[in-house]
């Protein structure tokens, strides 16, 4: 705009992709040796590029620079259903299952049993485990107890498992209405702590002793996965797909390339850490003595008054949505989802542990009863042959 405005053919170099150290090195000493006459881009307002060499104009762009790192994925149906409960509630509920049948076993073999005179159904430990798991799973015993004890803790025992019931089932609906989430990385410690790949770039190691931030440098020199970021396109693609790398970049670019790839919730899928974030300006450079720094800085300052970069922005940033067509849509997460077959694979996994232990305890109960009559067969052929001494 500006050079249209004064009249001027714009020559555009080819550009330098890389953040590195090396290409920042390059393009300044270009414009010092006079191969380039303006130098414009991610070109940050600070001292290391502002010296007694060069000029910038009025920063033309004002952002945060923070710490991006990878939102939470949804959670998969079939794992929140198995993470409806903690591990120490199923172990829990499995040990209540384990003495609920000693309890009925030991009641219905115990010494007064004869007083008692309690059914053959809770003589038997197989028939008492069975009691035990049909209550927990919600279906009838064929016949109840007749101790008055044992009917207390029956009943005891099938008002836990109606409550542990509609506990699940509760946890279950809401899952399914509303999508569950991983844990997210909120500082830099659990961003230490976690397998997160950080990508680093070399001009972010080049300021970083000037940084206020000790936690940052800190995180710089403790954590282990790093990753050279200096492509930074590939790194927010990156972490767009796979979700598993961090970089400290600036989220207006990051934007950019999610909706060019076509990611609808860009929010959703990359997130920042609050905990550091460095304000900075973007400016052009020129030469020291340069007399286009004085007009530049007037028309940039009517153009920006006039909200036109804003403008510009916003319709390139609508370009992009186009060009990507939504197709990164499930990425984000989606609000609702179709009820199939495998959100219910925790029904059918106890059906099959049930149906793989009773083929074995049948099994087993055909071998000992195999065993039984070749042992009774033994003995009497062998109290025929003495008789016969």
């Amino acid at each position: 705009m500006v050079c249209e405005k004064m009249n001027l053919t714009a020559v555009f170099l080819p550009p330098s992709l890389n953040l590195g150290f090396d290409s920042y090195l390059k393009k300044i000493v270009e414009l010092d040796e006079g191969l380039s006459e303006v130098l414009t881009g991610i070109i940050p307002l600070i001292p290391h590029v502002v010296t007694s060499s060069f000029d910038a104009t009025i920063p033309y762009m004002h952002m945060n620079v923070t710490m991006l790192v990878p939102c939470p994925k949804a959670v998969p149906g079939t794992e929140k259903v198995l993470t409806n409960f903690s591990l120490s509630v199923w172990l829990t509920m499995g040990l209540v299952l384990l003495l609920t049948t000693a309890v009925f076993w030991c009641a219905g073999n115990g010494p007064y049993r004869s007083v008692c005179n309690e059914t053959h159904t809770y003589r038997s430990l197989s028939n008492c485990f069975h009691n035990a798991w049909a209550i927990f799973v919600g279906v009838s015993v064929p016949q109840r107890p007749t101790n008055s004890s044992l009917r207390v803790f029956f009943f005891l025992y099938v008002c836990f498992c109606f409550v542990i019931s509609t506990v699940f089932q509760s946890f279950f609906v809401s899952y399914l209405v509303e999508t569950k989430y991983e844990e997210k990385l909120e500082t830099l410690e659990e961003l230490l702590d976690s397998d997160v790949v950080y990508g680093y770039h070399p001009a972010i190691n080049a300021i970083q002793n000037t940084l206020s931030y000790s936690e940052f440098v800190k995180f710089l020199e403790y954590k282990k996965l790093k990753e050279d970021c200096s492509d930074v396109r590939k790194c927010v693609e990156r972490m767009i797909t796979k979700r598993d790398i961090a970089s400290f970049m600036a989220p207006m670019f990051v934007t950019y390339v999610a909706r060019e790839m076509g990611t609808v919730y860009v929010g959703k899928v990359v997130c920042s850490l609050d905990q550091v974030s460095v304000p900075g300006s973007l400016t052009i450079l020129f030469k020291k003595g340069n007399p286009l720094l004085d007009r530049f800085n007037i028309l940039m300052r009517r153009y920006l008054e006039a909200g036109l970069l804003e403008k510009v922005w916003t319709e390139l940033q609508h370009r992009a949505s186009l060009k990507g067509g939504g197709r990164f849509s499930e990425a984000a997460g989606d609000k609702f989802f179709v009820f199939s077959v495998s959100h219910l694979m925790p029904a059918f996994v106890v059906l099959l542990v049930g149906t793989v232990l009773s083929s074995v305890v049948f099994i087993a109960e055909q071998i000992v009863n195999w065993l039984c009559r070749r042992r009774i067969k033994r003995n009497s052929r062998f109290r025929r042959v003495r008789v016969l001494y």
